[in-house]
């Protein structure tokens, strides 16, 4: 018997059919993948099981049973927790006060915190974690945040753990201690359903896979009858071979030479030069001081020494509007806090770097702003409903669109990336790599910060390698291998590439 089935479920929205008369099955004690790329319905499946959204028709069955989910608290009922990819915790309570906030124990109004931190130890033993239960939720790192939602989940005594992407802000080692409660919990016995972006996680966790596209069942598989091309073909309704077709072209001259640029106690003497047309990866383990440095030469963090030259100009930089007025442009790697304008609409989201530019007598020309808007939907093939619509209710892949469009609208001369496929789908992904092509064949610096070494190794034309807050190398794309770009990470130092020195 089925642990969980989802029986011909649709669900609309104004504008678009999420869900198409799906129907899956998950059996009890396994991890099931849910994959598709963003729009693909698989959240909105999800968000059905939890509780938050009502399914326009169709049945949920739990172990046989036909269970109405109306919300969260139905979901919790029917033995589902779900652990969504934007963490849902308290910052200002306590570990133990988050995971039993709807079931503190007592009496006569007042919280036994003795009773409430013994039971919160022994969950968190039974996964043997280590996190105490009287730590403050704001002072966790995210990956014990996502391990916090874990116990939440576990206290509940839920059989049904749905988990989105947890592994988006987890480094390496965090994720492999992530595998192995998610294998313990199978071992108890625990139904995990699983919906990640990264094929690899699907391929090391699940026993099998399902795949949605459009909003519409493509079907379920074994992961033993299954390999990455074969999974991505069924995604995306073609071959994984037309996604990634794109060529490196011929390099210009020096557009921007970093010299010397220090930060005490972050990074120090980093020196690297860009030149028109390059893609430059930059590398390292989590806390290397990658993502500092390409704050640093945006304006976002204050340096202590060093300099950095923009077409043979130096480029006094103390905040972002000096490096936009130098031609460097930023793409962050927190999409939903510090990239989208989430209540403003499409239209506005692209153009609010140049509103200068496209307004006369401080009146925005709307004229203007639309064509801007219809530039980069066509150039990047943006999808969205109308120019009001509001960009938090587009897909993670189209946000990032628009995210990496606002600098462009800027014209932008340097383009720094950091983490530019994060939380997209693999078809996304395709599109933003050929988008970085087509922008290095028109003579565009990039510089891409990215924890994915696959990533760097398919689109850079070099990757410079963070240690410590110090370039430890400079590997060309005919030299690049993981193992030589993990040997700088943990402080080797190896060049083979001109542009940097030790």
């Amino acid at each position: 018997m089925a642990a969980v089935e989802v029986l011909n479920i649709c669900k609309s929205f104004p504008g678009v059919k999420a869900l198409d008369d799906v129907s899956i099955s998950v059996e009890r004690g396994e991890v099931h993948a849910i994959v598709g790329e963003n729009g693909a319905g698989k959240s909105t499946l999800m968000k059905i099981l939890g509780g938050l959204f009502d399914m326009d028709s169709g049945k949920v069955l739990i172990n046989g049973k036909e269970c109405e989910i109306k919300s969260i608290s139905d979901s919790v009922k029917a033995g589902i927790s779900v652990i969504y990819q934007e963490l849902n915790l308290m910052p200002a309570l306590t570990v133990a006060e988050n995971i039993y906030v709807s079931d503190l124990p007592g009496r006569f109004g007042s919280v036994s915190y003795r009773e409430l931190n013994r039971r919160t130890k022994e969950l968190i033993d039974s996964l043997k974690l280590d996190i105490k239960p009287a730590s403050m939720v704001d002072k966790l790192s995210v990956s014990q945040r996502q391990m916090v939602e874990i116990l939440k989940a576990l206290s509940h005594n839920s059989e049904i753990i749905i988990m989105d992407e947890p592994t988006a802000a987890l480094n390496t080692q965090e994720v492999e201690m992530l595998y192995e409660i998610i294998r313990k919990l199978k071992s108890d016995g625990k139904t995990i359903i699983y919906i990640s972006h990264r094929l690899r996680e699907v391929f090391d966790l699940s026993d099998r896979v399902s795949v949605l596209r459009d909003g519409q069942y493509v079907g379920t598989k074994p992961i033993s009858e299954l390999d990455e091309n074969m999974l991505v073909s069924m995604m995306v309704g073609r071959d994984i071979s037309q996604l990634y077709k794109y060529e490196m072209g011929g390099l210009g001259e020096t557009v921007m030479e970093v010299e010397g640029l220090g930060k005490e106690g972050v990074f120090s003497d980093v020196s690297f030069t860009l030149r028109a047309g390059e893609i430059v990866g930059m590398a390292g383990l989590m806390g290397c001081g990658r993502e500092d440095i390409a704050k640093a030469i945006y304006g976002l963090r204050r340096t202590d020494a060093g300099s950095i030259t923009v077409n043979g100009k130096p480029a006094a930089i103390r905040r972002p509007s000096d490096a936009i007025k130098s031609g460097i442009g930023f793409v962050t790697e927190d999409r939903k806090d510090s990239g989208i304008f989430a209540l403003m609409t499409v239209r506005e989201n692209i153009t609010i770097n140049v509103l200068r530019a496209i307004s006369r007598l401080r009146i925005i020309s709307a004229a203007k702003e639309r064509e801007l808007l219809g530039k980069f939907t066509r150039s990047m093939n943006m999808r969205y409903s109308g120019e009001t619509q509001r960009i938090m209710n587009l897909s993670g892949g189209n946000q990032q669109k628009f995210v990496l469009a606002r600098p462009l609208a800027a014209e932008c001369k340097v383009l720094i990336l950091c983490e530019p496929t994060r939380g997209i789908d693999v078809g996304a992904k395709a599109e933003i790599y050929r988008l970085l092509s087509d922008l290095s064949a028109q003579g565009c610096a990039i510089l891409v910060i990215s924890s994915e070494l696959p990533e760097i190794m398919s689109i850079c034309h070099r990757t410079l390698v963070v240690y410590l807050g110090k370039v430890t190398g400079n590997i060309s794309h005919e030299e690049m291998d993981e193992n030589l770009i993990m040997r700088c990470a943990a402080g080797e130092e190896i060049y083979f590439s001109e542009g940097v020195r030790a």
